[in-house]
Formats: C-alpha cells, structure tokens, sequence
C-alpha cells in the first residue's frame, strides 16, 4: 500500500498494530538508538496496551565495567601517555575518579571523533605513547581495526588501542537465559546487523522460539518491526 507521506504511513502502522495484536508482548529494543528514537517519537504512548518496549543493554559507555575504567584511568595518569577518547566517556566514573577529573588534574587526555584522529596525534607526537579507547559495539569494530593497519603501513610504533568494545549476541543470549527478565522479542539494530549479518542472532528464534527483527532508527522502521513480531506471533513462525 502507498502512502504521500510518512506521518500517513506511521498513522497506517500503529492502526494495523491495535488491530493485529492478540496478546501481551514484551519487546526489548537492544540499540540505545533505538531507544532515543522511540522516546522522541513519543512512539510508547501511541503502541497498543498490550505492547511493552523494554530497553535493552543499548550503550556501550554505559555498561562498561567499572575495572575497566578504573584501569583506563590509571592508564592515563602514565607519563609520556596521551590517552584519546570519545567524548562521551569522558565524564564516566570509575570508583574512585573519572578522565575529566584526572585531565583537571595534569593526565593528558585528549578528545578525538575518530580512530584516524588518534592516529594523527600518534604522528605528531613521537616521544609519547598514544593510546585510543577503544568503545562500541560491533559498529565501531572494522574503523578501529583500520586504524591498527594504517598505523602498521605508516611504522607508528607508538599508537596503540585499549580495547572495550562489546558484543551483542552473547549480552542477548544472557537475557534470555535469566529466569527473571522476561522477554517475548527483539528489535535489532540495522547498523550492527550491517556489519554482522543476521545469522549470528538466530539462536534467538532457532533455540529459544522468540521472534527478532531488524529496523531501521526512524519511526516508522521501528513501527514496521513491530507489526512483523506482532505477526509473526499470530501465525505462530518465530
């Protein structure tokens, strides 16, 4: 069905979404993109009663380890060490400080928007150690690793990464292993599934018989995704 507009067409979906929906569903959107997308769209209070979105583990900043930072910080108190970062992490706290506080204090902590931006740094500071932080999920993964091959190509001996990045598939098998956490589906985020493809998350409705859907981070992508798991359910094809 064609539709002018995007607003006609979301209109479309949410009715096709009251009218299909046969049980309680709980969906876990897993990005945290998707979550802001979701919350700006105002999307929780169009879904029909028996839909609940339930946000999943969505940032990587957010769920990194308070060990890991505590040992990013002490890393970045190391003379002849510039330690760059994305500014998002920043502000996060260890247990006892944060990369803010110890750049007030003399660290020096740089902020980059890329890997080839720590790459630069390296070059133009020989005498220090450059070391990048490493954070995301599988989307930030290849340009990371890119930067590792340029610095090798360009005999930078003193670029380095500190790796915390994150997987989603295992983080989604622990949620559907806890007893506690009950979810009935999954909406996938489409960059992840850009770079891994869909075949690593279908234990999801091979071992488990939950539905899994990958969208797009418009609403209407997110609406789409939803009235899939929706059917899917009503025929019964997880």
């Amino acid at each position: 069905m064609k539709h002018s507009n995007k607003k006609e067409y979301a209109r479309f979906l949410l009715e096709r979404l009251h009218r299909e929906i046969e049980r309680p569903l709980t969906v876990m959107e897993v990005c945290g993109t998707h979550t802001v997308a979701i919350a700006r769209s105002g999307l929780r209070d169009l879904l029909p009663d028996k839909m609940r979105l339930l946000s999943g583990p969505g940032c990587p900043v957010c769920v990194t380890d308070d060990l890991d930072l505590d040992l990013v910080i002490a890393l970045s108190r190391e003379k002849e060490v510039i330690l760059a970062t994305f500014g998002d992490m920043m502000r996060v706290p260890g247990t006892e400080s944060s990369l803010l506080q110890e750049k007030s204090r003399g660290a020096d902590v740089r902020i980059v928007y890329s890997p080839a931006d720590a790459l630069r740094l390296a070059a133009e500071n020989p005498n220090s150690q450059v070391v990048f932080l490493g954070v995301g999920f599988e989307t930030t993964v290849p340009v990371v690793a890119a930067a590792l091959e340029q610095a090798i190509e360009m005999g930078l001996e003193n670029f380095s990464v500190y790796s915390l990045h994150k997987l989603v598939p295992p983080v989604m098998r622990v949620l559907l292993e806890d007893p506690e956490v009950k979810i009935d589906a999954f909406l996938n985020p489409g960059h992840v599934c850009t770079i891994l493809g869909t075949r690593p998350f279908s234990f999801i409705s091979e071992q488990y018989g939950k539905p899994c859907v990958v969208a797009g981070f418009d609403a209407t992508d997110i609406l789409e995704a939803l009235l899939l798991i929706v059917r899917q359910y009503r025929e019964g094809r997880p």
